[in-house]
């Protein structure tokens, strides 16, 4: 009974401390959301006034109209070549940031790191506009090396755009890879060489598998952020790029026909929440093959 009452208790402390991050993604995440989703179904009139009256057809717009459809699918592609690579980049920088061998080392590459995301990302999107522009650095020094005669167009273009998504998401990936590198029993690599592996033997089949989870993790977490974003694209890749969050801008700030914007946003949720589900997926399957 005595064990009841405390345990009632520890219970109730705990709600009681959750109870203001409740409230407050009560009013600022699912009420919007709820709203969100009523006011995709709603109908305009021949000035983009909202009608009192219901329907799908932004939903059957967006998912049939072939230029939509494009765009769905160039976001999902940007997306998914950022994350790639991303990942390719982000396990060697993990690694040696883990491996290092001195501790004043390894903080060093920690603040490298980390420095970036304490900068905006309209700042360092505007660097990169600075360093590709045609009368920028990389052109200005690939001219003074006589590589080049004129000014390569290296903005406006989704080259740009995938380019300075790497280097805002590739914090990202790097954390949660950095922690999978650090959770791996030492003991598990030593014993893998006292039995002969070399290391390069050891490191894919015993430290590779255990990190896994973490790239997984980190393409989680760079996907949905690069289908989700807007103001990168805008301003490396132009306003006129097929990207679905430049479409929903688009359609909220320049066409007010907020029901169409709105029913663009649920369907790239919707989407974003399937490749989120399969990766969480995988990890499961994965964490369950690895630790039976």
């Amino acid at each position: 009974m005595a064990k009841s009452i405390k345990r009632g208790k520890a219970s109730l402390f705990q709600w009681l401390m959750l109870s203001p991050t409740l409230v407050f993604l009560l009013l600022f995440l699912l009420i919007p959301f709820i709203l969100l989703f009523v006011l995709s179904f709603r109908e305009v009139g021949d000035f983009s006034q909202l009608l009192p009256t219901y329907s799908i057809s932004q939903y059957a717009e967006v998912l049939t109209t072939p230029l939509y459809v494009k765009t769905i699918w160039m976001t999902l592609w940007i997306a998914f070549v950022t994350t790639v690579i991303c990942l390719l980049l982000a396990y060697p920088a993990a690694y040696l940031l883990v491996r290092a061998p001195s501790r004043g080392l390894r903080a060093f590459f920690y603040i490298v790191l980390i420095s970036p995301l304490l900068t905006s990302v309209v700042i360092r999107t505007f660097a990169w506009i600075v360093l590709l522009a045609q009368n920028g650095l990389v052109n200005d020094v690939l001219e003074s090396l006589h590589l080049i005669n004129e000014p390569l167009q290296m903005l406006w273009n989704m080259n740009a755009v995938v380019i300075a998504y790497v280097q805002v998401m590739l914090p990202f990936a790097v954390l949660p890879i950095v922690t999978s590198l650090g959770d791996v029993d030492g003991n598990l690599r030593k014993a893998s060489m006292s039995m002969g592996a070399g290391r390069f033997q050891t490191f894919w089949k015993v430290t590779f598998p255990l990190t896994i989870p973490g790239m997984i993790t980190g393409a989680m977490l760079v996907f949905s952020l690069a289908a989700g974003s807007y103001i990168t694209p805008l301003l490396v890749g132009g306003r006129l790029q097929p990207f679905l969050p430049l479409s929903i801008y688009q359609q909220m700030m320049q066409v007010y026909n907020l029901p169409m914007a709105a029913a663009m946003a649920m369907i790239l949720l919707v989407l974003v929440f399937i490749v989120i589900g399969i990766l969480g997926g995988v990890l499961k399957r994965w964490e369950a093959r690895m630790h039976g």
